[in-house]
């Protein structure tokens, strides 16, 4: 493990953090009072960087609670730097939404950290430290080992974690580690040399918590077998995370190849996802980008089997066997209700375009049959027209036929996928659908001998 001193801390930071420089940069330290987040305040004071103190007091622990956050409100007043604070009611929060202690105190601290950051009024990149270490890089690892895990499980606490390169976390927070390669000895060594005090949290002597256990009792009984276990455990998360990298990639370029965008769904063939003969690696590199979790991989390796229309729900998707096919289609709740006017020439939708034509000369007139299009006499058209989603109420006079048709009746005898139709609209002159987009027109709306103006419409779906 590195030594910790400001050139060892200058040299990590370009290496892994070479985009966030401190000069255009406000950053939020998370400071608890203990050791590892005083240090890592000196050392970013050292760097010259703008910084405010966030502390967060959980009212876990009594008067050692309110100890520690006038420890830090005095440290920041020493350093000169602003200082913010926000007492919480831990235990009834965990009560509430029935959730251990500790999940508790990250929901409630990275909201408020979240809150902190939307309300900052500067001109600067505002990006969120915390000062986790090589220590708990080590019992993030075990913990998740012991608990089951995947590859990525195994390659611990990232540096760097930005909202962008993972969409899928609740919040948005910019949220850099520089602490990680320091062990909790060399981060009390620059303490011990540079007069930094700091407080204790004493719960983390009790072994009421798992990584605690982890910390006090399972790791100084392994040092007794191998002396250099720490260092071992974390050569071995950098390997791991060469490892993960290689296959990431090759995963990527798999579905690359095997995945389409008809109708802009993602959509897999079932000759092809069986191919992978249940691959876990290969399963969860689709599906974790769909919000999918790894404990239904399993339920997901049954789907092959299931009957048609069977799916298994994410927070956002759906994963849907449908004939050959498996469909991921999003659970979006968004309803399209789009006017178009009669001057408008192009409305970009929620799932494609449309384009308008008038054709003034009949004997012009040149039909394309595609199911994309569609030739509407004009005449018979009331402005705006509605582009909107379909209801289970609706109906129409399908094009060659002279009784009415429920629209939910019609879509159901073309046996589209439950994807194609919740995207299906219908395209409406007051109250009566004209189109069925992409489907059918209304009878009502024909180009007949008597047409003298012709609407045409194209419309470009999403894919």
């Amino acid at each position: 493990m590195m030594l910790l001193d400001l050139e060892q801390f200058k040299s990590h930071w370009a290496n892994t953090f070479p985009g966030i420089a401190t000069h255009n940069t406000h950053f939020i330290i998370a400071v608890s009072g203990g050791v590892d987040s005083i240090v890592l305040t000196a050392l970013m004071q050292q760097m010259g960087a703008n910084c405010t103190i966030a502390h967060a007091n959980f009212q876990l622990r009594g008067e050692e609670s309110n100890r520690d956050e006038s420890f830090v409100q005095t440290f920041a007043t020493k350093m000169g730097m602003p200082f913010l604070t926000k007492r919480f009611d831990t235990l009834a929060f965990a009560e509430k939404y029935k959730m251990g202690i500790q999940q508790a105190a990250r929901e409630i601290r990275y909201a408020w950290f979240e809150t902190l950051i939307k309300e900052m009024d500067i001109q600067a990149n505002v990006v969120l430290l915390t000062a986790h270490h090589a220590d708990d890089q080590v019992e993030t690892v075990l913990m998740q080992f012991f608990r089951g895990t995947g590859l990525h499980g195994l390659t611990g606490i990232p540096a760097m974690r930005t909202h962008q390169q993972n969409p899928l976390t609740t919040d948005h927070i910019d949220l850099i580690r520089p602490l990680l390669p320091f062990s909790k000895a060399s981060i009390k060594d620059f303490a011990k040399l540079n007069g930094l005090n700091y407080v204790e949290d004493s719960s983390n002597l009790k072994n009421d918590y798992t990584r605690n256990l982890i910390r006090n009792q399972l790791i100084p009984q392994m040092e007794t077998i191998y002396p250099n276990v720490n260092q071992q455990i974390l050569d071995t998360i950098s390997r791991l995370k060469e490892a993960e990298a290689i296959v990431d990639t090759t995963v990527t370029a798999y579905w690359k190849k095997h995945i389409s965008f008809p109708k802009g769904i993602p959509t897999i063939k079932l000759a092809t996802w069986n191919q992978l003969k249940g691959n876990a690696t290969y399963i969860w590199g689709l599906v974790q980008g769909y919000g999918f979790k790894a404990t239904q991989i399993k339920e997901i390796h049954k789907i092959v089997g299931a009957t048609k229309g069977a799916f298994i729900v994410s927070a956002s998707h759906r994963l849907i066997k449908w004939d050959n096919e498996i469909q991921i289609v999003s659970n979006q709740e968004d309803k399209v209700y789009d006017t178009i006017s009669k001057d408008q020439g192009v409305l970009d939708t929620l799932f494609g375009k449309f384009q308008l034509e008038w054709i003034d000369n009949m004997e012009a007139l040149k039909m394309d049959t595609s199911t994309n299009m569609a030739y509407l006499d004009a005449d018979q058209l009331s402005w705006p027209l509605l582009n909107r989603s379909w209801v289970a109420t609706d109906y129409f006079y399908p094009l060659g036929l002279r009784k009415k048709k429920k629209l939910n009746h019609f879509l159901g005898s073309l046996k589209l996928s439950p994807a194609i139709k919740s995207m299906t609209t219908v395209l409406c002159s007051d109250s009566k659908i004209a189109w069925v987009v992409g489907q059918r027109i209304d009878e009502r709306f024909k180009i007949t001998p008597n047409t003298k103006r012709v609407l045409k419409i194209t419309f470009l779906s999403k894919s």
